[in-house]
């Protein structure tokens, strides 16, 4: 979160500055694995890898597919960019209703004080009890 000594402004545009910087973005998992096999002579195991899996859910489906190690690094840095990316709008977000809750707090408030300076004492009409 951005410190406090900034106006609300200033932090939505930051935040906007940062989310517009995001120019790839992937989103799901990417999961690490590792085979052991036994080695040639018999006597140890033999551990390969690393594989790359990469998960999303599309259409209502987990599709699953494996990725070259070339192309991990990016790929990771992609659902890297597709969490900050969530995580500054839903900080947006909830900047904008803590926003405009405060203008609407303080429209109400001025709505009163035009309301009660508006009125004016009734008359009081002779022989009324009121």
């Amino acid at each position: 979160m951005q410190p406090p000594s900034l106006s609300i402004e200033q932090i939505r545009r930051s935040l906007v500055e940062q989310i517009a910087a995001i120019t790839t973005m992937q989103p799901g998992t990417l999961a690490e694995e590792y085979r052991e096999h036994p080695d040639a002579d018999g006597k140890g195991v033999v551990r390969r890898g690393p594989y790359f899996k990469y998960q999303c859910w599309h259409d209502g489906r987990n599709l699953s597919r494996r990725v070259p190690v070339t192309q991990a690094a990016q790929l990771r840095q992609d659902i890297d960019n597709a969490k900050l990316f969530g995580q500054l709008t839903a900080q947006l977000g909830q900047l904008n209703i803590q926003h405009t809750l405060a203008l609407r707090t303080a429209e109400a408030s001025t709505a009163d004080e035009v309301r009660d300076s508006k009125k004016t004492p009734r008359p009081s009409v002779p022989g009324k009890v009121q």
